[in-house]
């Protein structure tokens, strides 16, 4: 792996570099193959590079060495008086058994041995030297000095912590000064922007208690930014690869600068408050076009339709605000009234003060007050909808195209309102490359904007979310080439033989299972539902809303027991999958006891083969695309690839950050979902329901959309699969259920881009999701083993040079050092030190806490990192699990001169089982 600082590529160089699977125009097949393994891999040939906002370096500079070699003096020195104060104890016992008859030597001597054992200075030295050899007399005066050299020491740690901690704070006004990361906490914590300058700006001197927790705070984004790749702002930053040719090196990187190009959007949840606000606020809702939901339909006495309906409100205040989204069949009584409301709304939007009088001319005794308030209540019923403020969560600028939608209908209050969320959009877009002062006067402006225009629908009431703008950074001079040849002969080969025995793990394999078991008994092996809607009802009605709660609640060992899926419909292929996993535990356990305390644990062909011949078949038929993010470790010619998480595939990890990046991006992975369609089928983007987060926003990639009902669909009519156009079938002689379009003819595969969990998402959309291929891998290999309890040393899990767990210590909160009140810095860091050592820890650790908490960079050799942890384990109630860090500094393969950089890539593979090969 090489970086040079060179020139980088540009977007249209990196867009046009070769592409091409792992062996070129052809696909490798799995030459590994286990008893069900088939079908051949292609890499996609981009992939997402994330790097850390800030070299590690910055967070190395934080370190206080001088602290930590006082404390190992220390230790090593309490350790060397400790054991020679043992041998010396045991010397002198024999010598009061040597004067039982002399009394007053015998005390003397017993005192001596007291205060030697105890590493007590030996007051009674003097008086024992005549009872004494000269040679023993000797070594208890060498061990003395050397006693009282550790006194020595320990009293000047005051004076070296001090310094450090004076001389760290320093580094880190300079960093904030320095470099970008206050324009991400800033995004990030506003009330902490707030308090960040008095901090910064103070004087030597003790911290107040409040000064404290701004520092901690501070510093815990600024490890976060160095030692973690979380895309946010400019904490970290994304770029996308290539795979071409690299001169043999895994990763080789073009460097032509470090500065980082900003992408900003307005929280579109703004609009979506807004959207609400002018539907129920009643002189606005009489200017808004509205029409009947699509997908109704009548029937004799009733109209069936898919209601959707917003939940409470998510909270204003949290950094993601997302209000839950439910859909269910609903059915309205039918009658002439309502028949008129759907004749006059045909498939054309009015505006609702207009249907009303029109509506109310209809027939005699129709007041429009009553009428006004029958079609407000099918609109808060949602078999009317307002089309016009859905959001194309497809559009490159919503904001801009919102405006345009108020101004369109052309009244006062429109104008106005399109003029404040206009000056949103422009705020927003200055924001991006404004200066940390301006841009707080910027989000002010946004705030202003947003309380103006709840002021202008009369509702002040309603608070301003927290989160107004979203960031995205990249560096565009940067340019990153992983090379073919190497990737599929050194990086890629494990990933394929893991993939293996990942449907042990895979949820979302249940789930597709359990579909099809309920559809079976439902419509028979064969089965055709020519109505989907009624199927996704009747399903979440009579099995999967109930199954699915289950589902999530479900752990799959309670220690060493193994807890089964619920089997409703007695499915051997689920059968195989529990039999699987709990081989997985047997196998991991066995080969720990087998292994004797070794730091690694190698898993090999038999492991693999051990646990696929559990797996059915099936799981080795069909598309199986999977998102691997990987961290590479710098190791001359063969690299350590270390797996931290496992997702869905179908180029879902790039779908949030496409619009940031080049338009050569886009269109690659257009082509790359073509080229892994199955034969026969068709992709079609299912877009989550949702439209007012930012995270389901992102560039069209499929050539159709699923459009369930109540959506409004803003592509080309020939590129819309109505739901109502879907028939479920079972293929009998595969033994799969799929969804067919009437239209086309072909197979539709929902592919749902969206960075909301598949459980966050609508029950209809659930179910269509059930027929994708998605997954979601949750890779603990120690579940089940009984092996992670607290006080356990567990080694790291390889296979061939794929790391699938690092090395990990788990203490339980007892273990750690105590807390002691008005303990000196110094000597509550000494304890710290001494337990890192007891505990054999190396320096550099990531600390797990359970519960919400991200894994946290710990550095051993850091006074103000170790703080950190400290704070943070004395807030938690879980057990603590310290991690490895792996890559370690010295393996970090990005960098530009001294300034290395922690990354991590987001590499998919696709599993083809067609006989396809793939050409460019």
């Amino acid at each position: 792996m090489t970086s040079s600082p060179t020139t980088a590529a540009t977007p249209a160089e990196a867009a046009a570099a070769p592409q091409a699977s792992e062996a070129g125009a052809a696909p490798e097949a799995d030459t590994a193959a286990a008893p069900h393994a088939a079908g051949t891999w292609h890499l996609v040939p981009r992939f997402m590079l994330r790097v850390g906002g800030l070299p590690f370096g910055t967070a190395e500079a934080l370190a206080t060495p001088d602290s930590a070699a006082w404390a190992d003096q220390v230790l090593d020195v309490r350790r060397a008086v400790g054991e020679s104060g043992a041998r010396l104890a045991d010397m002198l016992q024999e010598r009061v058994a040597d004067s039982l008859d002399d009394p007053a030597a015998r005390k003397a001597l017993i005192n001596l041995r007291r205060d030697v054992f105890n590493s007590r200075a030996p007051r009674g030295l003097a008086a024992a030297e005549p009872l004494l050899p000269p040679a023993e007399t000797t070594a208890l005066h060498t061990w003395a000095a050397e006693r009282e050299r550790g006194e020595t020491l320990l009293r000047a740690g005051a004076s070296v912590v001090a310094r450090e901690t004076a001389e760290g704070r320093s580094r880190l006004r300079r960093i904030a000064a320095e470099t970008d990361l206050r324009l991400g906490v800033q995004l990030s914590s506003g009330s902490l922007d707030t308090y960040l300058d008095d901090y910064l700006g103070r004087g030597d001197g003790p911290l107040s208690k409040r000064e404290r927790r701004i520092e901690r705070s501070f510093l815990e984004y600024l490890y976060r930014t160095a030692c973690k790749t979380s895309p946010f702002s400019t904490l970290t930053a994304v770029s996308a690869g290539v795979v071409g040719e690299a001169a043999g090196a895994p990763l080789a990187a073009r460097i032509g600068g470090w500065d980082k190009h900003s992408s900003t959007r307005l929280n579109i949840a703004v609009l979506a408050r807004l959207s609400d606000l002018l539907t129920v606020t009643p002189h606005t809702r009489h200017d808004l076009p509205v029409r009947a939901t699509t997908g109704f339909e009548i029937h004799p006495d009733r109209v069936r339709y898919l209601r959707k309906r917003r939940g409470s409100e998510g909270d204003a205040d949290a950094a993601v605000t997302l209000d839950s989204l439910h859909e269910s069949l609903f059915y309205l009584p039918t009658g002439e009234v309502l028949a008129d409301v759907l004749a006059v709304f045909g498939d054309q939007a009015v505006p609702f003060g207009e249907a009303v009088r029109r509506l109310a001319a209809m027939g005699p005794g129709r007041p429009e007050a009553e009428v006004d308030a029958y079609l407000t209540q099918l609109l808060r019923l949602g078999l009317l909808v307002v089309p016009g403020l859905h959001v194309d969560i497809h559009d490159p600028d919503p904001v801009g195209s919102y405006a345009e939608g108020l101004r369109a209908l052309r009244t006062g209050w429109s104008a106005d309102l399109a003029a404040l969320v206009e000056r949103m959009g422009e705020d927003v877009a200055a924001f991006a490359t404004a200066p940390l002062v301006r841009r707080r006067e910027l989000l002010g402006g946004i705030k202003d904007s947003v309380e103006q225009a709840h002021r202008r629908l009369d509702r002040e009431d309603v608070p301003v979310l927290r989160t107004l703008v979203y960031e995205d950074t990249t560096l565009p001079d940067l340019a990153v080439t992983a090379d073919r040849t190497t990737w599929a002969g050194q990086v890629t080969p494990g990933l394929r033989r893991l993939a293996r025995v990942l449907p042990a793990f895979d949820a979302n394999l249940i789930r597709r299972l359990v579909t099809k078991g309920y559809f079976r008994a439902r419509h028979g092996v064969g089965g055709v539902c020519e109505d989907f809607l009624s199927f996704a009802h009747e399903f979440g009605q009579d099995f999967w809303d109930n199954y699915n709660q289950r589902l999530m609640r479900h752990q799959r060992f309670d220690g060493t027991e193994f807890h089964p899926y619920d089997n409703w419909f007695r499915q051997e292929e689920i059968t195989r999958i529990d039999e699987a996993r709990a081989a997985v535990a047997e196998e991991i356990t066995r080969r720990f006891r087998a292994q004797d305390g070794d730091t690694v644990l190698a898993l090999d062909d038999d492991f693999l083969d051990a646990v696929e011949r559990k797996l059915p078949p099936s799981c080795a038929r069909g598309l199986q695309p999977l998102s691997f993010f990987l961290q590479l470790a710098e190791r001359g010619g063969d690299p350590l690839v270390v797996v931290n998480r496992i997702y869905s595939g179908l180029t879902l990890l790039f779908s949030r950050f496409a619009h940031c990046l080049d338009d050569g991006v886009t269109e690659a992975l257009r082509r790359s979902l073509a080229d892994v369609v199955p034969t026969g089928a068709v992709f079609a983007e299912l877009k989550g329901g949702y439209d007012a987060t930012n995270l389901n926003l992102h560039p069209v990639v499929t050539p159709y959309e699923v459009v369930c009902p109540g959506e409004t669909s803003f592509r080309p009519p020939d590129e819309q699969i109505p739901v109502e156009d879907l028939v479920v079938e079972h293929d009998a002689a595969a033994d799969r259920l799929l969804l067919r379009s009437r239209r086309l003819g072909v197979e539709v595969i929902p592919v749902y881009l969206g960075f909301l969990l598949p459980m966050a998402l609508p029950e209809v959309q659930q179910v269509l999701l059930n027929f994708s291929c998605t997954s979601m891998v949750q890779l603990d290999l120690w579940e089940g083993t009984g092996l992670a309890e607290a006080g356990s040393v567990l080694p790291r899990v390889t296979l061939g040079n794929v790391v699938l767990q690092r090395r990990s210590w788990r203490f339980a909160a007892e273990d750690l050092p105590p807390v002691v009140a008005g303990q000196p810095d110094e000597e509550w860091y000494l304890a710290w030190r001494e337990w890192q050592r007891a505990a054999g820890l190396p320096r550099h650790v990531f600390a797990a806490l359970g519960g919400e908490h991200k894994p946290q960079y710990v550095d051993f050799d850091s006074l103000p990192c170790v703080r950190l942890l400290d704070t943070a384990v004395r807030k938690s109630t879980s057990a603590v699990v310290l991690s490895e860090m792996l890559p370690g500094p010295d393996e970090l393969w990005l960098g530009d001169g001294a300034d290395r950089y922690v990354t991590e890539l987001t590499v998919e593979l696709d599993r083809l089982d067609d006989g396809r090969e793939l050409e460019r």
